[in-house]
């Protein structure tokens, strides 16, 4: 309180890192906001920025403190401007916002009750149309307004209120304002949300990369409070933060689940998708009062209300690990343009990894078992006769023609394969044979693979070659005669084997050779056309 007039005193303790242009439109705000005969003061506390923030501050005549810690957090920076200041009310406000002219008398009005301890209003983007993230996030900024168990970053607070719980907590990387409203509420204060401009802010997020660390950021804010909060008794974030944590996990099966539900039934699938749909139209109808006369927005916003529980997830799990470590889990710099520490995108690589971990476990062990039984199954059913079990199937098989194949025991078929019988032709392939990813077998006579045989990478055996004519090459017609590859052969990647062809007991064809005549057991050939090589030892 100003002694001679008997009029309130307000110190405006703004925060900033590396905000640039913006600090310098919120320092302006202030300066133009309606004062009239109030007394104020303005303390701006910076986290060791990089730009030329403080001297931008002291131009615009704010008293400047530098937070030189290591691991600076928004907690730490308010504690050290408030207590620097001597105002009866702090306002407090980041760096990133401009201070709507009328809040603060309207705020110190509703702060005539002496049972409220802080007044906000509402805080909305300056420019929500810079992306569609910050457009949707633009959205989250609106509350009910009356009493309300906690308040952001900027508000306007009694410093007794304050000096009774002792500031913020400088543990707290994320979520600092609602854990120390819950402390002031134990001490029988209440909190006024207003309905009045406050603040415009400039959220800064215009790429997926930013707005994911937003998410995370706010996953880590969320277990953080609520933990605390549990130990304190009250049921702030409780609900929330296991609420979005369930969701999370959820979200994150849902499409493993989906999968699953399309190899069994299809049916069930998009059972699954109407349910998901229904969701996303119960939550855009449910928040249709956040963005009246906007149902693509109400649509969007949905989308982002479910999408963002998966960050938020990673967030959660990467708090509730460092806390089992007792360890910090560090500030999370978000915002396009910021030089975020290096950690940050490891951190957040290594906890979404973590968080993601289960899942793939999953898939391997369920999802590609299922995949190989369905793989199987379908070859099964394309050839039209039973496939013995010790077959392994590994990706999807292209047949074509009359397909006229037969297979033996423990065979391993990569992804890709491409298997094709034309009139009388006919393929069959021996016990333990291995056809690698891309391989194609063509036969208009007969392909034999016999047993323990290997077959490269894009391999291509064809018994059949188009007839020449000076008409149409394409309805002239095939000459063809059988190929044989002997028991355990090798044939390399990209091999081609033409008509006629034959392939010896033992023999290695190297990577990309053309076989056009017969390869004695035991010879290794390579080239094109594949000639046994004059040094090599049958085999």
């Amino acid at each position: 309180m100003n002694p001679a007039s008997n009029i309130p005193t307000v110190s405006v303790v703004i925060i900033g890192r590396n905000e640039g242009e913006r600090l310098r439109q919120c320092l302006a705000s202030v300066d133009q906001a309606q004062w009239q005969i109030l007394s104020h003061d303005v303390w701006y506390v910076d986290s060791r920025s990089t730009d030329d923030s403080m001297r931008v501050a002291s131009e615009a005549g704010a008293n400047c403190i530098l937070l030189d810690d290591p691991t600076p957090c928004a907690a730490k920076a308010r504690n050290l401007g408030w207590t620097a200041a001597r105002g009866e009310f702090i306002l407090f406000l980041d760096g990133d916002t401009q201070l709507a002219p009328g809040f603060v008398q309207a705020a110190l009005a509703t702060l005539d009750d002496p049972t409220l301890c802080a007044a906000w209003g509402h805080r909305r983007e300056s420019n929500p149309g810079q992306s569609i993230y910050t457009r949707v996030l633009d959205l989250d900024w609106v509350y009910p307004i009356g009493r309300s168990l906690y308040f952001g970053g900027d508000v306007l607070v009694r410093r007794s209120a304050l000096e009774q719980v002792g500031g913020f907590d400088p543990t707290l990387m994320a979520g600092e304002e609602p854990e120390l409203c819950a402390r002031m509420r134990a001490c029988g204060w209440q909190i006024e949300h207003l309905d009045e401009p406050m603040t415009r802010h400039d959220l800064a997020v215009r790429s997926l990369r930013a707005y994911l660390l937003r998410c995370y950021r706010s996953g880590i804010a969320y277990a953080e409070v609520a933990h605390r909060m549990s130990s304190l008794g009250d049921p702030l974030w409780q609900r929330e933060a296991l609420r979005d944590f369930r969701h999370g996990v959820i979200f994150a099966l849902f499409p493993l689940a989906l999968l699953l539900a399309w190899w069994l039934q299809a049916s069930v699938a998009l059972g699954l998708l109407g349910l998901a749909a229904l969701m996303i139209a119960r939550t855009a109808w449910r928040c249709r009062d956040k963005a009246a006369g906007d149902p693509l927005l109400c649509i969007q916003y949905a989308l982002h209300s479910h999408l963002q529980k998966l960050p938020a997830l990673a967030g959660q799990l990467a708090w509730r690990r460092a806390h089992a470590d007792s360890v910090e889990v560090g500030l999370v710099e978000y915002k396009d343009g910021e030089t975020a520490p290096p950690q940050t995108g490891s951190r957040v690589k290594r906890a979404l990894a973590w968080a993601l971990t289960p899942l793939a476990r999953a898939n391997r062990v369920v999802a590609q078992r299922w995949l190989k039984l369905w793989r199987f199954s379908c070859l099964q059913e394309a050839i039209g006769r039973p496939l013995d079990a010790t077959n392994i199937v590994l990706g999807r098989i292209e047949l074509e023609g009359t397909r006229n194949i037969s297979i033996g025991r423990n065979a391993l078929i990569h992804p890709g394969v491409h298997l094709e019988t034309q009139g009388a032709g006919r393929i069959d392939i021996g016990d333990n044979v291995v056809l690698s990813t891309g391989v194609h077998l063509v036969a208009f006579d007969h392909v034999v693979i016999e047993d323990n045989s290997m077959v490269g990478e894009y391999s291509s055996i064809r018994d059949a070659n188009h007839v020449a004519s000076t008409d149409s090459i394409r309805d002239s017609g095939h000459e063809h005669a059988p190929i044989y590859v002997g028991p355990n052969a090798w044939i390399g990647r990209g091999v081609t084997v033409l008509k006629g062809a034959s392939i010896g007991r033992n023999c290695i064809v190297g990577a990309n050779a053309v076989v056009t005549r017969p390869l004695a057991a035991g010879s290794r050939a390579v080239g094109i056309p594949a000639r046994a090589l004059q040094s090599a030892s049958p085999l």
